[in-house]
């Protein structure tokens, strides 16, 4: 698990064939909330440019909002995802 710090700096934009092998968690400090994933890298820097804008914004408000709504975020491996056909 790692912490985002602010001084950490955006990651390169993904190429669009590659998939998200990690994201940045934001669990809620209040029970029933609803927690928010970021795709990012492994060492949970987020790729801004690759996001929608609602993602981006998502992401801003949730960071802006640790120890208010949200705790710090971690950084979470996710499996890859196979599709059947």
């Amino acid at each position: 698990m790692s912490r985002l710090s602010p001084s950490i700096p955006a990651a390169p934009t993904p190429r669009k064939a590659e998939q998200a092998t990690h994201l940045l968690h934001f669990e809620p400090l209040t029970a029933g909330d609803a927690g928010l994933d970021i795709p990012c890298d492994p060492s949970g820097r987020v790729g801004l440019d690759a996001l929608g804008e609602k993602l981006r914004n998502d992401y801003f408000f949730a960071r802006t909002l640790i120890g208010r709504l949200f705790a710090a975020p971690t950084v979470r491996h996710v499996r890859a995802m196979t599709v059947r056909t």
